[in-house]
Order: C-alpha cells, then structure tokens, then sequence
C-alpha cells in the first residue's frame, strides 16, 4: 500500500510488472459484463412494456375514465325485494297462535311468521318478504303508542305495498284486564274484524296514562265502531270460556320465546324491543328487505 500522494506528485507504478497474459484476461472479462449487462437490461425492458401493456387493459383502481359526470365506480345497488301479492281475507281461525313450525335455537327465528292463509290476526300480504310478528296487549299504553303514531305511516308504506306482514300474537300481561282484552280481540278476529277492533281499542287508550283498564262496555263500543254485525254473539264470547284457554297458550308461547314484555316485535329475522320510533322500524324493515331481495 501507498500513502495518499500529494497534489501534483506521482507515485510509482504497481502494475508495470503485471504479466500480459492477465491483462489480455481482464479485457475479456469485461467485455463479458458489457455484454451480459446489456442483454439483462433488454430483457427488463421487454418485461416492464409486457406489464404496462398488461395492466392498461385492468379495471382502474379508481374513477380514470372519460366521463366527467363526477359519479364514481359504485355497484349497482341490490335489487328491491318483490312485492307480495296474496292479500287474503282474515277470515280464519280465531283460535290461531303459534309459530310456523318448531322453534329449537335462534337459527328457527324465522319460524316464529306464521304467514298462515287467511290468518285473522295478520294484515298485509301472506307472501310478503318481510314479517313483522307483534307480541301485544290491548293494556299496553306504549303498545297504543306504537299503533297511533307509528303502525299507521309503516302500514301505508309497506305493508299496503305488499312488502311487509304484520301478525299480532296475544301477549296479555298488563294488568286484570288484559286476558279480558285478548279474548274480545278474538271474539272480533271471529267475524272477521280484528284490524278494525284493533284500530277502535288503541284509538280509545291514545290519550290515556297507564293502563286503560277497559271493560265489557268498551269492547262492546269497539266492536260496534269496527262494524262487527252480531253484537250479541260478540259480547258472549268476548265474556265467557270461548277464547280463555288459547289467549293463556298463546301467553305462555310468548314467554317461551324469552319475551318478557309489550310491544315486542320480530322483524324478519331481528329483534325489536319497544315502542321505538319510526325511523328505527324503517331502518330494520330495509335492511331486511335488502336481505331477501
């Protein structure tokens, strides 16, 4: 090794006794390089334009079209669920309750709509995509609630466009009176007019705090204003056995179900708990409604 020279001085030469033989060696290696240097970078050339030529024909990652109407690459939305279409007559038993078939886990949930023909306690089309099956009681000050303020606007939206079925299933727990009031809601399902017994009675405990505690003279009214024509068949099976022992089964179907309290809904395939506001019942309904679409 050498010092590092100063400027404008030389030092010796090292490689002046350097055979020629490895001179001639080192200018084939090189040459070599030069050339395996030159076909590498060819072929990266080649590769990078296949890549390029490839990918050009790719969808872009995002809006790099011509269009300049601003609107970016989304999927179509899903299709709307089909209306039903079989708006039955609620001219059926009135001793109907129960579920479709055998409920054993959450996985059933869907068992729970009966979606029975001519069920006289269900109002809306039997085949539509979406059911709402009520667990209710004529007792209930927030199940009056939820008939006058937010039954009416999802009933003109959805259940009279044949998009979702509303099934009331007995669930008197509010009260003395409240297997009283089940067992009219029968008596009137009998001669074809619960919907309208229905509308009568929560129309008549809108503005009532706690339980309205109706009586026989109440249901007799209700009955009247729904246009039931045989008042006096209504009044005695409204007061007597006729209908005690299905409304006490369809309470203790209710509980079985885990429910605990009025108004309870199952819509579709979630769990609604409550009066609560419109807003909340659309959001459900559509998302089951994109569900089954």
């Amino acid at each position: 090794m050498y010092d590092q020279p100063l400027v404008g001085q030389k030092r010796p030469s090292a490689l002046r006794d350097v055979p020629a033989v490895v001179w001639v060696l080192t200018a084939v290696i090189v040459v070599l390089a030069v050339v395996i240097g030159f076909l590498v970078a060819d072929s990266n050339g080649a590769d990078d334009a296949a890549s390029s030529g490839a990918a050009s024909h790719s969808q872009p990652a995002g809006d790099q079209s011509d269009d300049k109407s601003g609107e970016s690459a989304q999927a179509a939305p899903a299709t709307p669920a089909a209306p039903g279409t079989n708006f039955d007559e609620p001219n059926g038993d009135p001793k109907l309750y129960g579920p479709a078939g055998t409920i054993s886990s959450n996985e059933d949930i869907d068992k729970v709509h009966r979606r029975a023909d001519n069920d006289p306690f269900a109002r809306g089309a039997v085949d539509a995509p979406v059911v709402i099956s009520e667990f209710s009681d004529f007792e209930c000050p927030f199940c009056s609630r939820f008939h006058n303020q937010t039954a009416p606007a999802l009933i003109a939206d959805y259940v009279d466009k044949g998009l979702v079925r509303i099934e009331w299933n007995d669930f008197p727990v509010n009260g003395p009176h409240a297997i009283d009031g089940a067992k009219a809601g029968r008596a009137a399902a009998a001669q074809g007019k619960f919907a309208e017994f229905q509308k009568a009675a929560f129309a008549a405990s809108a503005d009532v705090d706690g339980h309205p505690n109706f009586g026989m003279e109440d249901y007799v009214r209700f009955a009247e204003e729904a246009g039931i024509e045989d008042i006096e068949r209504f009044r005695q099976e409204a007061g007597d056995d006729t209908y005690t022992q299905v409304v006490e089964d369809a309470r203790d179907y209710a509980a079985s179900l885990g429910i605990t309290g009025t108004p309870s809904f199952v819509v579709g395939s979630q769990f609604v708990s409550g009066a609560q506001p419109e807003d909340v019942f659309r959001q459900v309904i559509e998302e089951e409604l994109s569900r089954d679409a």
